[in-house]
């Protein structure tokens, strides 16, 4: 999918207030807002690419099955293992959450 095309399907789901579009993190499943990585001092491009958890003073490790606590993880899409789902003008990113 294009940029346009992305952007044109997050306006449909969630409006043009884009800090009130949310992503879905594939490692945990946690979903946060723009706005929610806004509040953890998240840079701007960590939005749909990592998990907020990574910038939380308490989270999980990404891909441990066995910590059930509902709290997101530190999973960076940057890492060397990418399972980033949705693919926009080459570059892996969150699927949105809906």
């Amino acid at each position: 999918m294009n940029k346009e095309q992305w952007l044109t399907h997050g306006q449909t789901l969630f409006g043009k207030d884009t800090m009130q579009w949310k992503f879905k993190c594939p490692s945990c499943g946690h979903i946060a807002s723009v706005e929610d990585y806004k509040k953890t001092g998240a840079p701007s491009s960590a939005v749909g690419f990592s998990c907020v958890g990574r910038w939380l003073p308490v989270h999980k490790k990404a891909f441990d099955d066995k910590d059930k606590r509902k709290i997101p993880c530190n999973y960076a899409g940057g890492g060397l293992i990418n399972i980033n789902p949705v693919e926009v003008d080459g570059k892996k990113v969150f699927e949105f959450g809906v």
